[in-house]
């Protein structure tokens, strides 16, 4: 059987992230921001946790917390990359999203009632340049984050456990 590298694994955790979130937006027609993002992230946590797994079972000696971080890491910035890459392409194809979202917002600067209407137009024409890098920005940095904690928290526990020896007192 071959053995995929934490990148490879990472490619294919995205892949299966993407397939899922398209899936629920374009088959089920759910909003972007919808409880279906959970499976999204069920899938990136099973993808780290599969590439740690598969090097606690490899046959290498060290296995230490930081072997352990920097092969999550390269299975989690893979996925990082590439959900970056569909957010890009989905709110650029997809103009929809952002305009609502700029309409949203205007409405809740109307309704506070301290905004001049100009205030307001200038306010929406700024979101409406900023949407994209930020959310670009917000979705890499989710994706970091998230992979992280679980690579931390995982590295940690495997590094900790000891394969299955009796031990003598």
């Amino acid at each position: 059987m071959k053995q995929f590298s934490p990148t490879q694994k990472g490619l294919l955790t995205a892949v299966a992230m993407i397939v899922v979130l398209s899936f629920s937006l374009f088959v089920l027609k759910n909003p972007f921001e919808s409880k279906f993002q959970y499976i999204v992230y069920c899938l990136l946590c099973f993808g780290i946790v599969w590439s740690l797994v598969s090097y606690h079972r490899s046959g290498t000696d060290k296995k230490t917390f930081a072997n352990y971080f920097s092969t999550g890491f390269k299975t989690f910035v893979v996925v990082a990359l590439l959900m970056a890459a569909f957010s890009f392409i989905y709110f650029t194809t997809h103009p929809k999203f952002r305009d609502n979202s700029i309409a949203e917002n205007s409405k809740l600067l109307a309704a506070q009632g301290n905004h001049l209407p100009k205030e307001i137009e200038e306010n929406a024409a700024q979101l409406r340049k900023m949407f994209i890098p930020m959310t670009i920005s917000i979705t890499i940095f989710s994706y970091l984050i998230m992979g992280a904690l679980i690579t931390a928290i995982a590295a940690a526990f495997l590094s900790k456990k000891k394969d299955a020896q009796p031990t003598t007192i």
